[in-house]
C-alpha cells in the first residue's frame, strides 16, 4: 500500500501542468484535478474537496497528496484540528514527490510540514 501510494505521488510529479492557487499561501498539490480535488480547493468549494478526498481514504489512505489537500480543504472549511491532523498524517506517510499548483516539485513531507506552520500561524493572528 506504500509503495501505491509513492506511486501515485511520481505520477503526479510527472503529469505536471500547474494548477491554479485557492490562496496566495496555500499549497495544492495535483494535476487538473486527477482525483485530489485541486479544482474545487482552487475555486474555494472546500466542501466539496473534503467530500472527495475523504471518498477516496479506503483506496489511498496514506496517500500524501490527498493528505495534503484533505487538510486544506479542513483548513478553509475553519476545522483546524481535522486541517492539522490530514498534514500530520502526511508529514508520516512514505515520501513522495509532489508537484504544487505553482508548478514547484517539493517532498511530500516538507510540504505537510509548511502546511502545519501556516495553520499555526493562521490560528496565532486570531
Amino acid at each position: 500500500m506504500r509503495k501505491a501510494a509513492a506511486i501515485c505521488g511520481l505520477v503526479l510529479a510527472a503529469m505536471a501542468p500547474a494548477v491554479a492557487s485557492a490562496a496566495d499561501d496555500t499549497i495544492i498539490v495535483g494535476v487538473s484535478d486527477k482525483g485530489l480535488a485541486s479544482k474545487a480547493l482552487a475555486a474555494g468549494d472546500y466542501q466539496v474537496a473534503a467530500r472527495r478526498l475523504e471518498a477516496l481514504r479506503s483506496d489511498f489512505p496514506d496517500d500524501p497528496a490527498r493528505l495534503i489537500n484533505l487538510g486544506n480543504a479542513y483548513a478553509g472549511m475553519g476545522k483546524a484540528k481535522a486541517a492539522r491532523n490530514a498534514y500530520q498524517a502526511a508529514r508520516f506517510a512514505p515520501d513522495a514527490v509532489l508537484v504544487t499548483a505553482d508548478g514547484q516539485e517539493g517532498s511530500s513531507r516538507e510540504i505537510a510540514r509548511k502546511a502545519i506552520g501556516r495553520l499555526q500561524t493562521s490560528y496565532a493572528m486570531r
